[in-house]
């Protein structure tokens, strides 16, 4: 093999790939955290937030460097431990995070507290918290942080685990055009890691990489949503949910609380980058800008967002002509940015919602369709992003070849080849994408019969489903009206979404992956 190429089909045999290292690491920033947040709570002169945090900040420290030495002599000998370290992460580090929260909120059981934590590190934005004023702002702050930890997580595990495997959205990128050829280590890795790819050296090389622009972006993000009004406190909040694509909500009302359209701006300008497959960032990063307009998914989430707005704001434009309001144009003006706003917000699965949005109905006297919303939220953004969902890549790929077999029906000898940009997608591509969309669907049935049994609605159990394994947390309670739909769920139908969290950023195909039996060969 020649140098600078990585061969990302060889499977990886190495006995121990040194991922067991990347779950005490994990504990010991947590750690950090806790330490944080202890003074943080100790300056805003919360005596008692500050005790819990400092003692959790010494129980995560002991029990991190007890994982750690166990595991250094007992270490993971999975084919997969890549795969097993993060789904244990995704497992046990919100019941480790939880802690603070069952201990400071009233009324909010373990379960109550492993649920809003699973949905930070997710990246899911789904909260089971009644009254936010009544939340301590440090429990908030701590909320927000382990969100934008979870989102930097995602991009890290895309980079140093998925990659290689060739799952998460790189199975169908790296089989474009000629199966046998070996993908450019631009893509992947630096030449250093060539014959080196051992899961903690690569990520360690993609922290080095993403950690000074994610945490550029949040603090940008949080400068500009200050300058546009928003509270300091807030806007850090708001900041690590923008660029982890979380929506979570720290003051009531939301985002649409402001009524301000610069702070709906700044959130855009985030998540939409967010939203981008890391590999194209990656490109970037080398000087190649180009690529953003090149990229397939870029296209591909600009049609779709298009398309759906121009859909919505004719519907509306066809309704204020009813009713004689369409010499209103300023309220038609906001009722065109509050639908550009959430179609944006939903296909990045951030889920924040437009203080314009419901000022379309207003205008129009008609109601948003909200399945619009659940549709984007399927299709997600791009793949190995912070942002849930399908993934646009696929969605389009599938869309183009329910194309061909109906053009096939009256041209049965035609030979239509599918391409994403200027590549042409294979069978096995095609394949690997249909298996992905059945197991989603899969999922999602299980899901909703799972939730049904706790007694929830059909209708209910179904969006709830789609909100969870697209990691849209805000879909369920803007579809159905109900501000506290997660919080009545039963701690059983709690349990059932947050299995569901994990498997919708783990995404389906890694599962089956793990539960291989290849996996668990030493």
């Amino acid at each position: 093999m020649s140098r600078g190429v990585v061969d990302v089909w060889r499977p990886i045999t190495r006995k121990g790939a040194g991922a067991e290292q990347l779950l005490s690491v994990a504990l010991f920033a947590f750690s950090i955290g806790f330490a944080l947040m202890a003074i943080h709570a100790l300056a805003i002169g919360d005596r008692e937030t500050s005790g819990v945090f400092a003692i959790c900040t010494v129980g995560s420290f002991i029990f991190a460097s007890a994982l750690r030495m166990i595991l250094l002599r007992h270490p993971l000998q999975a084919a997969r431990s890549g795969l097993l370290a993060l789904v244990i992460f995704y497992a046990a580090g919100p019941l480790i995070v939880a802690i603070p929260l069952a201990e400071l909120l009233p009324g909010f059981g373990i379960v109550d507290a492993y649920f809003e934590m699973c949905s930070a590190l997710t990246t899911t934005g789904a909260s089971n918290i009644g009254d936010i004023e009544e939340v301590p702002n440090t429990i908030l702050l701590w909320r927000s942080v382990c969100a934008g930890f979870g989102g930097f997580v995602s991009l890290v595990a895309a980079l140093a685990i998925f990659a290689p495997l060739s799952i998460g959205g790189f199975e169908v990128r790296h089989i474009l055009d000629r199966p046998q050829e070996p993908v450019h280590h631009s893509r992947l890795a630096p030449d250093a890691l060539m014959d080196r790819r051992e899961t903690v050296e690569r990520a360690i090389w993609a922290a080095r990489v993403l950690g000074t622009p994610y945490c550029g972006m949040i603090v940008l993000c949080m400068l500009g949503l200050a300058a546009a009004g928003a509270p300091a406190f807030e806007a850090l909040c708001y900041a690590f949910g923008a660029v982890s694509t979380t929506g979570f909500v720290v003051n009531p009302g939301g985002i649409a609380a402001y009524g301000s359209r610069a702070v709906e701006l700044v959130l855009l300008f985030v998540i939409v980058p967010a939203a981008i497959g890391i590999a194209v960032h990656l490109q970037a990063l080398r000087g190649r800008f180009r690529v953003y307009l090149e990229d397939p998914e870029c296209r591909y989430m600009t049609i779709a967002v298009s398309v759906i707005v121009a859909i919505l704001f004719l519907r509306h434009w066809i309704g204020a002509i009813e009713t004689r309001s369409t010499d209103e144009w300023q309220a038609g003006l906001s009722a065109l940015w509050g639908t550009l706003f959430m179609a944006i917000s939903y296909i990045t699965t951030a889920g924040f919602e437009s203080a314009d949005w419901e000022g379309a109905t207003a205008w129009s006297a008609l109601r948003t369709p909200g399945i619009t919303l659940v549709g984007l939220a399927i299709v997600g953004g791009g793949a190995a992003s912070t942002a849930g969902g399908v993934k646009l890549i696929r969605a389009a790929l599938l869309g183009k070849h329910s194309l061909n077999e109906l053009a096939r029906l009256t041209r049965p000898t035609e030979v239509r080849p599918i391409r994403s940009g200027s590549n042409r997608v294979t069978q096995s591509a095609m394949r690997i994408v249909f298996v992905f969309v059945m197991l989603y669907v899969l999922s999602v049935v299980l899901s909703a019969l799972a939730l049904t049994a706790t007694g929830m609605n059909m209708i209910d159990a179904i969006i709830a489903s789609i909100s969870i394994l697209s990691n849209t947390g805000p879909l369920l309670p803007l579809i159905s009206g109900d501000s506290d739909a997660w919080v009545k769920l039963a701690d059983a139908g709690k349990i059932v979404l947050c299995i569901g969290m994990i498997v919708g950023r783990m995404e389906t195909l890694a599962v089956v992956a793990l539960l291989s039996p290849r996996t668990w060969r030493k």
